[in-house]
């Protein structure tokens, strides 16, 4: 039962810094990006690509980002990921769900030039 009180004390201290819901979702979102920039690649293993966020509506990601393990650490990526979907889910509880459940496709990366890149399946 502390640990729980912990976490929701922890959680809410983390967010009670926050102007606005939109700019927290950018805040987060920006490092996450930032963090992934470097797209560089040997080999097509290297790229990756991850779900991030939750649709309100209908749940799964609300969009996934490709990165490349050869310069990030795939752990930290998991992590600040992970952070972002948290952060939408508590603003997503807020907020009154859209009626209709937009379509986010999945994507694969490839090697191609040495850079990631991503397209749909």
């Amino acid at each position: 039962m502390k640990t729980v009180l912990a976490l929701v004390t922890s959680t809410l201290l983390m967010l009670s810094g926050c102007q606005s819901p939109t700019g927290t979702q950018i805040e987060e979102s920006n490092t996450l990006k930032a963090y992934v920039a470097d797209l560089s690649c040997d080999a097509s293993f290297q790229c990756k690509v991850i779900g991030v966020g939750e649709r309100a509506a209908c749940g799964g990601p609300s969009n996934y980002v490709v990165f490349s393990t050869k310069n990030v650490d795939e752990n930290e990526v998991e992590r600040l990921a992970d952070a972002e979907t948290a952060q939408e889910r508590i603003l997503n509880e807020r907020q009154t769900p859209d009626e209709t459940c937009k379509q986010v496709l999945p994507i694969q990366s490839l090697c191609i030039k040495s850079k990631c890149e991503s397209f749909t399946q």
